[in-house]
C-alpha cells in the first residue's frame, strides 16, 4: 500500500525499502523566496516541455549512470544557471554525412557515430547513420564544452576527431577510408 491512511501516517517506498511515517501537514509560508524558486522551476520544466526528443536523448546521456533522468539532470542544471545563461542549456543540433573515401555517391549505412566528453570515456552520445549515410543528434554546448567523436564501421578505418565543439563537429561531413 501507499499514500495516506486517514490522518494516522503515510505509506510509501524510500530508496526501495517500505517505510511508514507520521502524516504531517506540510508548512507553505509562501515566502517571495519560495514563490521564486517555484516560478523558475515551474519555467524550466515548461522549457523541457519545448524539447523534442533529439534533445531530450541529449539529457539522457547526461544523465547515465547516475540516479537521476534527463528531465532531472535539465531542471538541475536550469536551477543552478544563472538568469542570462539558461538558453545555453538548449542543446545544439549536430548532423552529417559519412561516406567513403573516392566514392562520392557511396554512403555507409550503419556506421556507429560515438562522442565522448573531451579527455574522458565517458559517452555523451551513441547512434547509427541511416540508409543515407545522414546522422543526427544534440550535444550541450554550454560553457568550454568539447567533444571527441568516433565514426567507426567493419572495414574502415576508424575516424577521430578530438576536442571540439557540438558547431564544430557539425561543419563537415566524415570520409571513411576502407582498410
Amino acid at each position: 500500500m501507499s499514500g495516506t491512511a486517514g490522518k494516522s501516517g503515510v505509506h510509501m517506498v524510500r530508496r526501495g525499502v517500505w517505510i511508514m511515517r507520521e502524516y504531517l501537514v506540510p508548512h507553505n509560508p509562501k515566502t517571495v523566496h519560495q514563490t521564486t524558486v517555484r516560478n523558475d522551476f515551474a519555467a524550466g520544466v515548461t522549457a523541457w516541455h519545448t524539447f523534442d526528443a533529439v534533445y531530450k536523448d541529449c539529457y539522457g546521456y547526461f544523465a547515465a549512470g547516475m540516479l537521476a533522468s534527463g528531465y532531472n539532470m535539465y531542471i538541475g542544471e536550469y536551477r543552478k544557471a544563472a538568469t542570462e545563461d539558461k538558453a545555453a542549456l538548449t542543446p545544439t543540433d549536430v548532423g552529417f554525412n559519412v561516406g567513403m573515401e573516392g566514392e562520392a555517391t557511396d554512403v555507409l549505412e550503419d556506421a556507429i557515430v560515438t562522442c565522448y566528453e573531451t579527455g574522458s570515456s565517458v559517452q555523451r552520445f551513441r547512434g547509427y547513420t541511416d540508409a543515407d549515410g545522414d546522422i543526427a543528434f544534440a550535444l550541450r554546448a554550454d560553457g568550454s564544452r568539447t567533444y571527441d567523436r568516433k565514426v567507426e564501421k567493419d572495414g574502415y578505418t576508424d575516424d577521430w576527431v578530438y576536442g571540439q565543439t557540438p558547431t564544430e563537429l557539425n561543419a563537415a561531413d566524415v570520409t571513411m577510408v576502407a582498410e
